[in-house]
């Protein structure tokens, strides 16, 4: 039989299993064991191994130290059913979340999506998308300056009215997180990228909710508060990789060289992917064209696409958002938060800001803008979209 540990990281490593259908119950005293799902489980944290008491996998028991069952070999539970499309080693394994309202209420892990490879994989699979990027605003820094207390239910409002399908924030703290997943909304039509009882949004704020089917999800670190999350959705034109990342800023001493390392990697791990991927975030980036962001992964701006090269509406204004002025060191207007595309079948149909005006009291939603796309996607091995690139 082998050890706890032994088995983490065979299920970690071993590209046969689907780390995200595997849970470990962990000792509690005086009470039952606590399940919770193996992506979040921290080695070498504050849980030692001696607590794991079990793994399951999909359901069933595969590894119990009590009565000395070691299944892990023999069964099919946990095996991958689809290959990965956020693979290891760039990308760690997170188990998407759902709202179950059965017994009170919990978020749980959400069912499995079987994939298809063709986009057919689930009946839900869409032929339009909308998607939404918004840094909130956290208050780690200026705190007496922001009206954290009252710019919170203008955001969970204006998210609402959104409509989005996809949804990535940054700068998500603990108590923004508890409200959003408290709203009635995202109960009943969203799924979380992560496990909202785990660690990742306390550790690098960001968070993506996705009202389409989510086959997997996963993250990749650069440091801490800065990282990369995805989730990958069906989409009539096939699976389509959804990442939400916030990149280092100039607060940060020699930001802008951490922020080219940092779309290196981004370059590498997304590169690899076999897939339609849609970047999403803030990347504090002001650049255009051949310096850009967009040029340096290979990808489309969706607002160039609809507004056209030349066009450099801000997303960070501190001429016109005071929360913005609270911030900014150069005082210079910036678009930083950007939807990029690396896909053959996307046409941008409409690109737009949210948040860009006050609320009647005269308090912006945040010291960013939001940025939301409309993207249509052609059937499957039909005609593609127009690439603006060059051959």
């Amino acid at each position: 039989m082998r050890t706890s540990e032994e088995l983490y990281h065979q299920v970690r490593w071993d590209s046969r299993f689907d780390p995200a259908r595997f849970v470990l119950g962990l000792l509690q005293r005086g009470a039952a064991p606590k399940r919770v799902p193996l992506p979040s489980f921290v080695p070498g944290g504050d849980i030692p191994w001696h607590r794991v008491l079990f793994v399951e996998a999909d359901g069933e028991l595969v590894w119990d130290r009590a009565t000395g069952v070691d299944r892990i070999d023999v069964t099919s539970a946990g095996r991958v059913r689809d290959p990965r499309l956020l693979r290891a080693p760039f990308f760690t394994a997170r188990t998407p979340h759902a709202w179950d309202p059965a017994g009170g209420g919990a978020w749980r892990p959400a069912e499995p999506v079987p994939g298809g490879g063709d986009g057919g994989g689930t009946a839900a699979a869409v032929s339009s998308m909308r998607l939404l990027t918004w840094n909130t605003l956290w208050d780690r820094y200026d705190a007496p300056h922001i009206a954290t207390a009252r710019r919170r239910p203008l955001l969970l409002a204006d998210l609402a009215a959104a409509d989005a399908d996809v949804i990535a924030l940054q700068e998500v703290e603990p108590e923004l997180l508890g409200m959003l997943l408290a709203e009635p909304w995202v109960r009943a039509s969203y799924t979380l990228g992560t496990d909202p009882g785990g660690r990742d949004v306390d550790a690098c704020g960001l968070l993506v909710l996705s009202r389409l089917p989510v086959r997997e999800a996963g993250m990749h670190l650069f440091r801490p508060h800065k990282a990369v999350t995805a989730v990958t959705v069906d989409t009539m034109a096939g699976p389509l990789v959804v990442a939400n990342t916030h990149l280092t800023s100039d607060h940060t001493e020699n930001g802008h060289l951490r922020r080219e390392a940092e779309l290196a990697r981004l370059a590498e791990g997304l590169g690899g992917i076999e897939a339609g991927v849609a970047l999403l975030g803030d990347f504090n980036d002001g650049r255009h064209g051949a310096e850009g962001p967009a040029a340096a992964l290979g990808m489309r701006d969706a607002w160039s696409d609809v507004h056209g090269a030349a066009d450099d509406t801000p997303t960070f204004d501190p001429t016109a958002n005071p929360l913005a002025a609270v911030g900014s060191l150069s005082g210079r207007a910036a678009r930083l938060d950007r939807i990029l595309l690396r896909s053959t079948a996307a046409r941008v149909a409409r690109a737009a800001l949210r948040g860009d005006s006050p609320a009647p009291e005269g308090l912006f939603i945040s010291d960013h803008f939001g940025v939301e796309a409309t993207v249509e996607l052609g059937e499957p091995g039909g005609a593609p979209a127009r690439l603006d690139a060059p051959a």
